[in-house]
């Protein structure tokens, strides 16, 4: 059984993930597996706290055969290089045949409340 994943984000760091949220979403309406009834798209996250990072995967199924695109939307662009940028951590987005996987890697820190009074 997985077990949930808990954390508390601070507020800077919500609009980044919202704003990449938002866009994979909109991407899978128009484009994935959002566009057909039988699309679905699994997000899982795991928390590796040896090395302080949240790992987050968006993977699609079920949708149209995808292909790699020619050239990157401005919404792709912001993904992998502002928003990972202001959480300092990494986008890695793959255009595989039977759906796009977006796997995300960002330090805790850059998104965790801080705690200390």
């Amino acid at each position: 059984m997985v077990q949930p994943v808990n954390i508390e984000i601070n507020p800077t760091a919500a609009l980044p993930l919202v704003m990449t949220i938002n866009e994979l979403c909109t991407n899978a309406v128009k484009y994935g597996a959002l566009k057909t009834s039988e699309g679905r798209i699994e997000i899982s996250a795991k928390i590796d706290e040896d090395e302080g990072r949240l790992r987050l995967r968006w993977k699609e199924k079920g949708g149209p055969p995808v292909e790699t695109p020619t050239r990157r939307s401005f919404g792709m662009q912001l993904i992998e290089k502002s928003f990972m940028s202001q959480l300092s951590g990494n986008a890695l987005v793959s255009f595989n045949p039977m759906g796009v996987v977006c796997e995300f890697d960002i330090p805790l820190a850059a998104i965790q409340m801080n705690m200390s009074v």
